[in-house]
């Protein structure tokens, strides 16, 4: 089965919802929010998710097949910076270790070159081994930066990075 790697727009945004929705159902650890917190989100929320949010830009990319969306990542870039941050990374647990993680990560590393961006910033929950030697493979180097998952949680964050 054949898989691309695209940019959404803005009208797909009920498409959207319903990845990120399954990625937070699925890997309630690896993200910064909760499914709790982001199902009851508009219209408006899930269209930053594509377009930015506060004076960010994004690129949401979507990793699909004929049939279905099987994986996301975001690239963001706020106003000014000159870095960007790589999040929402998800892969459906049926396409994990085939290739689809790896084609959404260089899609966002092409996206950031192209937009000028000196680096890639992105957090990995300490533990999600998978994800870790994904980054690792793809060139991101572990900072040493520690930080919580999100408040109130007793998990931490391991900081990556990619030079560009």
């Amino acid at each position: 089965m054949v898989v691309e790697v695209r940019a959404v727009v803005a009208g797909e945004w009920e498409r959207v919802r319903d990845l990120r929705l399954r990625a937070l159902a699925d890997a309630p650890d690896a993200f910064g929010s909760t499914l709790e917190l982001e199902r009851d989100h508009d219209e408006s929320a899930w269209i930053a998710w594509v377009q930015g949010w506060e004076g960010a830009r994004n690129r949401f990319l979507v990793a699909e097949t004929a049939e279905s969306w099987l994986g996301m990542a975001v690239g963001s870039r706020e106003a000014g910076e000159v870095d960007a941050h790589l999040y929402g990374m998800w892969v459906e647990p049926a396409w994990r270790r085939r290739g689809v993680g790896r084609a959404l990560v260089d899609g966002v590393v092409e996206w950031a070159r192209a937009d000028g961006v000196r680096a890639l910033v992105l957090g990995v929950t300490e533990g999600n081994d998978g994800a870790a030697d994904l980054y690792s493979a793809c060139g991101f180097v572990d900072t040493g930066e520690r930080h919580p998952l999100r408040d109130g949680s007793r998990l931490r964050m391991r900081v990556y990075r990619l030079e560009l």
